[in-house]
């Protein structure tokens, strides 16, 4: 869904508004609303090199990684850890298997791969600022949500026919509201599905 397809949900509450502000303004409402909710979730195919210790995590165009959920690898889920905690094991030359990233743009997988390995990332995704447009499915689901985020930050621009502090302050309650309630959701659904993993030594 492009983002000006946003348009009849946002400019009857912001007339005279441009498109291209209008466009703006609801791609940073749909940034705030993934990265807040983990609402957009996606699986990414994982190819790692013989001999390589890392791989690159290559999202959709438009999009990019919020945060790694989980990790699979030859058909079994890799210990994920955190960047800080993978960084001490790899000083400490750690026997154990495990895989971390430190930018949302390059897995570290251990240990080093002996042969081509194919895997899975889940992850969250959201928008990103130089997107043209967003899922179909998550902007299906969260059109509304979305848009009253748009119209709380239009209506906030001082000294333009369509600012409106009073309604602001309103939209700007009911999209963190919405926020607050499919974040619980997915975190719940997120909590459900999670796996245990097993850490295996060589």
């Amino acid at each position: 869904m492009r983002w000006s397809d946003f348009g009849p949900y946002v400019m009857p509450y912001v007339l005279g508004c441009p498109e291209p502000l209008m466009v703006q303004h609801v791609r940073l409402a749909a940034i705030e609303f993934c990265r807040r909710t983990s609402c957009y979730q996606a699986t990414l195919e994982l190819e790692m090199q013989q001999g390589a210790s890392q791989a690159d995590l290559s999202p959709d165009p438009g999009t990019q990684i919020n945060r790694v959920l989980a990790v699979g690898i030859n058909g079994r889920s890799w210990p994920l850890v955190s960047a800080k905690q993978g960084q001490a094991l790899l000083r400490a030359d750690s026997p154990q298997d495990f895989c971390f990233t430190a930018d949302n743009l390059v897995l570290h997988v251990a240990p080093v791969p002996t042969a081509d390995q194919s895997g899975s990332v889940d992850a969250v995704l959201t928008p990103t600022i130089t997107s043209h447009m967003l899922d179909d499915a998550v902007a299906l689901a969260h059109l509304q949500d979305i848009a009253m985020g748009a119209v709380a930050s239009l209506q906030q621009i001082p000294g333009q026919a369509f600012t409106d502090l009073k309604s602001a302050v309103i939209q700007q309650a009911q999209f963190n509201a919405r926020i607050t309630t499919v974040a619980a959701k997915m975190a719940r659904g997120l909590v459900a599905a999670k796996m245990p993993s097993y850490t295996s030594y060589l």
